[in-house]
C-alpha cells in the first residue's frame, strides 16, 4: 500500500508566525521603505526560518517561498522587458541561470568521481600512512586529509560523512576506543573533535569548500567586489597555514588521548592500501581531469577567458568524466546533492538579490550608518564580525546564516568607510569559522558530534575557545596578509 511521504508539519509553525506577523505590519514599515520591500523581507525572512526549521528539506522550503513571491506578485515567472528588448523586471526563472549554482552542482558530480574510483579512500589512506606514527601525527594527517579533500568535494558534509568520518572511526576502533564508553578517550574522541576543526580549515581555504562560501560570492559581487577561485584562496592561504599550525595543537593540549603512540594505524592504512592494489585506470583518469580543472581554475584568475568561466571549467571536467566512462549519466542524474543545491542555491541568491532591487538592503544600510555615525570602521567591522560568529548560535544552517545576514554586514561595513574587498572577505571567513558554536552549527558538527566520542557540554565549551582563536587568527592575521597582498 502506498504512504504519503513524511513532512514535518510542525516546523511550518514559526515560519508562517513570522511571515505573517511581518507581512501583517506592513502599513506600520519604517519610513522610506516601500510596500514591495517590507513584503520581499518579509518573504525572505520566513524562508529563513523554513530553513532553519526544516518542515521540508531545504529545497523544498526555498520553492515554496519561490511560488509564494511569484503568487503576491513580487517577481514574474519569465522576465519582463521593454519595447528595446531590456530587462525591466528579472523573473524566477533566471534564478536557475546562476554561475555559482551550476559550479557547485557540478563539483558535487566531480566529487562522485573521486568516491567512485576509490581515490579519495587512497589518499586517506596514504596521508594516515605517512604521518599515522603519533596520535598528534594523524591528527595533523586527518587536517591535511581534510585540506586537500576541500579542494576534491565541494560538500563539507560530504567530506565529512564519505572520506574523513569512516577513516576517524577506524583508526579508533583498531584501538578499542569506543563510543559512549570510558574507552572513548583513547584517541576516539579526539581524532572525532579534530576531524571536524580540520573541517572548518578545508572549508576556509576553498571557495568551493562548501555552499555558504557560494552564497557569499554571489552576495560581494552585488556589492561589486568579485571573489574567483584563486583570489578567495590567496587571501585565505596564510591564516588557514596559520590556523592548521595551531589548532591540532591547542585540541592535543586542551582535549589529549590517552594514546599517545599509534604504530597500529601505520598498519592499519598500509592494509586498506594492499587490499586497493595498484591505482587503477579510473583513478588515474580521475586525477588527471581534477588537476585539469584546478589549473583551469587557477588560470582564470589571471586571465579573463570567457572559456575559462569557473562554471563552464567544472562542466568541461564533468564532460570530460563522461566522455572517458569515469562516471556515468546515470551518475550524474543520481547524484541528488547537485540537484538539490542547484534549486535552494539559486533561489536564495534570487530573493536576496529582490532585496536590492527593491531597495531594501540600501535602506538598511542607511539606518545603521545614522545610528553608528562617527564610529571608527574598524570598530564597526569589528563589531560585524562579532555578530555574524555569534548570532550562528540561533542558526542550524551555514548556507541560511550567510544568505540572512552576509550582504547587509557587508553594505554596512563599506558604508562606513571599510573596504569592499577587507569587509567582503573577512566576514566571508567568519561565515566558515562560525561553525566552531554548537553541535548542530552545520553538517559536519550535526555528524561528528553525534557520534557518542565527544559529549556535548565538552563540544559547546572546547569550541567556545577555539572560536576566539579563529577570530584572532583570521581577524588580525588575515587582515595583515590581505593588506599585504593589495585585497585592501
Amino acid at each position: 500500500m502506498k504512504t504519503l511521504e513524511k513532512v514535518n508539519y510542525k516546523g511550518f509553525i514559526w515560519p508562517l508566525a513570522v511571515g505573517i506577523v511581518l507581512w501583517l505590519i506592513t502599513p506600520w514599515r519604517p519610513g522610506g521603505l516601500s510596500v514591495q520591500a517590507w513584503e520581499m523581507f518579509a518573504i525572505f525572512v520566513a524562508t529563513i526560518v523554513g530553513c532553519i526549521t526544516k518542515p521540508l528539506p531545504i529545497g523544498g522550503t526555498t520553492l515554496l517561498g519561490m511560488v509564494v513571491t511569484v503568487l503576491v506578485g513580487l517577481a514574474p515567472v519569465k522576465d519582463v522587458v521593454n519595447s528595446k528588448g531590456v530587462v525591466i523586471q528579472t523573473g524566477i526563472l533566471s534564478s536557475f541561470g546562476n554561475s555559482a549554482a551550476w559550479l557547485i552542482a557540478m563539483a558535487f558530480i566531480m566529487a562522485h568521481g573521486i568516491s567512485k574510483t576509490g581515490l579519495g579512500n587512497r589518499v586517506a589512506y596514504v596521508m594516515i600512512e605517512k604521518f599515522g606514527k603519533r596520535s598528534i601525527g594523524i591528527g595533523y594527517a586527518i587536517t591535511g586529509l581534510e585540506l586537500m579533500m576541500g579542494a576534491l568535494i565541494p560538500s563539507n558534509s560530504a567530506r565529512t560523512g564519505g572520506v574523513t568520518w569512516p577513516v576517524v572511526e577506524s583508526i579508533s576502533k583498531s584501538y578499542d576506543s569506543k563510543p559512549n564508553d570510558p574507552s572513548r578517550k583513547k584517541i576516539g574522541a579526539y581524532l572525532d573533535f579534530m576531524a571536524f576543526h580540520a573541517n572548518i580549515l578545508s572549508t576556509a581555504l576553498f571557495i568551493t569548500g562548501a555552499a555558504p562560501n557560494l552564497v557569499a560570492q554571489q552576495m560581494a559581487a552585488q556589492k561589486g567586489y568579485q571573489m574567483s577561485w584563486v583570489s578567495w584562496f590567496w587571501a585565505a592561504l596564510v591564516p588557514v597555514l596559520v590556523a592548521t599550525v595551531i589548532i591540532p595543537l591547542v585540541i592535543y593540549k586542551m582535549y589529549p588521548p590517552e594514546v599517545k603512540e599509534t604504530p597500529n594505524a601505520k598498519n592499519w592504512a598500509d592494509d586498506k592500501l594492499k587490499e586497493m592494489g595498484p591505482i587503477s585506470k579510473p583513478e588515474k583518469i580521475m586525477a588527471t581531469v581534477f588537476c585539469l580543472a584546478i589549473l583551469l581554475w587557477v588560470l582564470s584568475g589571471f586571465f579573463k577567458i570567457p572559456q575559462l568561466d569557473s562554471a563552464f571549467v567544472a562542466f568541461l571536467a564533468v564532460t570530460l568524466l563522461l566522455i572517458t566512462g569515469v562516471l556515468s549519466m546515470e551518475d550524474a542524474l543520481h547524484e541528488t546533492g547537485a540537484w538539490n543545491i542547484l534549486i535552494w542555491l539559486s533561489i536564495l541568491i534570487f530573493m536576496a538579490g529582490k532585496l536590492i532591487s527593491y531597495g531594501f538592503i540600501a535602506w538598511f544600510a542607511k539606518f545603521i550608518q545614522s545610528e553608528v555615525h562617527g564610529i571608527n570602521w574598524g570598530l564597526v567591522l569589528v563589531v560585524l564580525i562579532l555578530l555574524m560568529f555569534y548570532t550562528h548560535y540561533f542558526f542550524a544552517s551555514g548556507t541560511a546564516h550567510m544568505t540572512a545576514l552576509y550582504l547587509p554586514f557587508l553594505t554596512v561595513a563599506t558604508a562606513m568607510g571599510a573596504p569592499l574587498g577587507l569587509s567582503a572577505m573577512l566576514l566571508a571567513f567568519t561565515g566558515v569559522i562560525n561553525a566552531s558554536t554548537t553541535h548542530y552549527a552545520n553538517g559536519p558538527a550535526s555528524i561528528l558530534a553525534t557520534t557518542g566520542y565527544v559529549k556535548q557540554s565538552e563540544w559547546w565549551k572546547m569550541n567556545f575557545i577555539l572560536g576566539l582563536i579563529y577570530m584572532v587568527i583570521f581577524g588580525i592575521v588575515g587582515t595583515i596578509w590581505m593588506k599585504i597582498i593589495g585585497i585592501w
